[in-house]
């Protein structure tokens, strides 16, 4: 099969690749269905998990894609072209391999990076005691983010605003501000929500039942957006010095960043979905890393964000407007192009392999 039809144009056809896939590879599956949402479509949606190699095994490696739903387009053709390409007979007997299709279904369907609570899961791995992180940078600028109305004038008005702060204090602190997670505001931009969820919940069963017990444990988790096109950021989880960053530099060697280093395209971020696997898996050796491959420009991509942001909240999806904006969404998270399809399976084919490999003699 030629490398750009491991990919898929929407979630219910990804999904079909994956479950055919994962089955003529001999692969072990489970469907989560999530019963607070439906698609566009009216139809049911799920999160895949096939599993291959000895249940027993003591190596995990955990792939995990749409945790922001609209980059599930490309974690979904890196899993398929993986399971495709038979790479998992090469896999050595005392490594497991668990791939998660969809976490985030109700976002890769609708084209959204948040749940259908509005939340981005990826901020959401919070103890949820009532104790969230303040940022009161993007308090300042949430008005501009979710306009009454979406026009010449109120994006003009939020380009003022933007620039009046980079201009105080840097682009990055901006990107910063609007992306670290905020968890005041319900109807705003990366909002981590005040409860665990059903991703969140479903997330932790997967790593109860097919991780925990493990003696090392590696976390892939297939993100989109930031960077130049095509290439990957592998962003390595771990404080400066410690065993675990010196693992991803010692496996992945090539393209491998850490906000903590402040060389990442991220910066540091709260409520990962990093942190639900660490924290169940008390004793285990964990190394994790977050591929992040670029697309678009930062102001383009944050600007889809934005955009659609506001159409779910206050705009009219069935509008010629809102056709639009969706499009925008798609586009920035999914550049459906040969060229960018190639880059990210071969460099996903790289990496899944190196920590395969990493795992085997660790």
């Amino acid at each position: 099969m030629d490398v750009i039809n491991y990919f898929s144009p929407h979630y219910q056809a990804a999904r079909s690749k994956f479950l055919e896939a994962a089955t003529h590879a001999g692969l072990s599956i489970e469907s989560h269905l999530n019963p607070n949402t439906k698609g566009p479509d009216g139809g049911a949606l799920y999160t895949d998990v096939a599993v291959w190699g000895d249940p027993k095994a003591d190596r995990v490696l955990l792939a995990n894609s749409a945790t922001h739903g609209a980059e599930g387009f490309c974690g979904s053709g890196a899993l398929v072209g993986w399971l495709r390409s038979g790479a998992y007979r090469t896999v050595p007997k005392n490594v497991k391999v668990v791939l998660v299709h969809a976490i985030n279904p109700h976002g890769f369907a609708w084209i959204r990076r948040v749940t259908e609570d509005n939340v981005d899961l990826n901020r959401n791995f919070m103890t949820h005691n009532g104790g969230y992180p303040e940022n009161p940078d993007y308090d300042a600028l949430h008005d501009v983010i979710v306009p009454k109305q979406w026009g010449a004038d109120s994006l003009a008005a939020m380009e003022k605003a933007f620039d009046a702060y980079k201009q105080q204090h840097g682009a990055f602190a901006w990107q910063k501000a609007l992306s670290q997670g905020q968890y005041n505001h319900a109807d705003g931009i990366f909002h981590g929500g005040n409860k665990p969820t059903w991703s969140n919940l479903t997330f932790r069963k997967i790593v109860g039942a097919h991780v925990q017990g493990a003696k090392h444990a590696c976390f892939i988790d297939y993100h989109t957006g930031l960077g130049p096109y095509g290439t990957v950021d592998l962003i390595a989880d771990g404080e400066p010095g410690s065993a675990e960053l010196q693992r991803c530099f010692d496996w992945f060697v090539n393209n491998v960043s850490s906000p903590a280093l402040g060389n990442s395209t991220s910066p540091a971020l709260h409520g990962v979905i990093k942190h639900a696997v660490v924290d169940m898996l008390e004793g285990t050796k964990v190394t994790s890393v977050t591929a992040e491959y670029g697309t678009y420009p930062l102001k383009t991509v944050l600007g889809a964000v934005i955009a659609d942001n506001w159409l779910h909240a206050r705009g009219d999806l069935d509008s010629a407007q809102g056709k639009e904006l969706k499009a925008q969404m798609r586009k920035a998270f999914y550049p459906d192009e040969d060229d960018w399809k190639e880059l990210v399976y071969l460099r996903s084919r790289q990496f899944m392999r190196a920590a395969i490999g990493g795992l085997a003699e660790a």
